[in-house]
């Protein structure tokens, strides 16, 4: 007989759980979204393009997911938005915001219209969404809220100042939601993901040059990762096997800022 808790759903218990994902069109987002769904989940999948969400839930191991086309920057939509998502899938369990841009500009070309752009997405967002969640007629039982940021917030690396202050106030915003939702019974957490191979990387590899791409995957010991690495670790901080973690900020960045 196999050993118990040999299953890795055994060890998440994520099946029947309900999950919000934001970003879930591509990247990060789409291999939590799948990867959850595999883990027995259901995933409500929240971006702007209609069409790549589409195509996201035709791979969902499962049924009763959901495709919410939806800009998370309609910051006052974001309750109306959630509240749809529970008449259809039930209360909430988990929130992982992986909705995220990043702009590379060095400081003379950064103008406030970036920096704006930056922390719309990647800080009053999750805020914004994270005030909706906590709601006590959104959420279920044993919440969790799980943040996606970025290692360049914890080194310094030249032309991408907005984008690491965005990722930094984000993990900030995630230590001090953790203190205050834990009265609540909810628990938060963020991880400092490195570079993966996404459509974003992509056209990053692209705007920079092989020898700068080949610089970027130098730095991480481990090499360049996949979405899949760290969808991996949101699993873990969406389930119940992660319950003694709160306010942390997990790298998950194949050794990026161990150097």
């Amino acid at each position: 007989m196999p050993r118990t808790g040999s299953n890795p759903q055994d060890f998440l218990q994520l099946g029947g759980r309900r999950l919000l994902i934001t970003g879930a069109s591509s990247g990060i987002g789409r291999s939590v979204a799948v990867l959850a769904a595999r883990h027995g989940a259901r995933v409500a999948l929240v971006a702007r393009r209609g069409d790549e969400l589409d195509l996201v839930l035709s791979e969902l191991h499962g049924e009763g997911h959901l495709a919410v086309p939806f800009d998370v920057t309609e910051f006052d939509a974001i309750p109306d938005m959630i509240d749809e998502v529970v008449s259809e899938v039930g209360l909430l369990d988990g929130l992982v915001h992986a909705a995220g841009i990043h702009r590379a500009a060095a400081l003379r070309q950064a103008t406030p219209q970036h920096v704006e752009e930056l922390i719309g997405v990647n800080l009053t967002a999750p805020l914004m969404l994270t005030r909706a969640f906590r709601r006590p007629h959104v959420r279920g039982a044993d919440p969790s809220v799980v943040f996606i940021s970025s290692a360049a917030s914890m080194v310094g690396e030249p032309g991408v100042s907005g984008y690491s202050a965005s990722k930094g106030a984000l993990n900030s915003l995630s230590r001090s939601l953790a203190v205050e939702l834990n009265r609540e019974g909810i628990r938060c957490n963020t991880i400092a993901a490195g570079v993966v191979q996404t459509p974003l990387t992509q056209g990053l590899r692209e705007m920079v040059g092989e020898a700068a791409w080949g610089e970027i995957a130098s730095a991480h010991p481990l090499g360049i990762g996949e979405a899949s690495d760290v969808a991996h670790a949101v699993l873990f901080l969406l389930s119940p096997a992660s319950r003694w973690m709160l306010g942390a900020t997990v790298a998950v960045d194949g050794g990026y800022t161990s150097r």
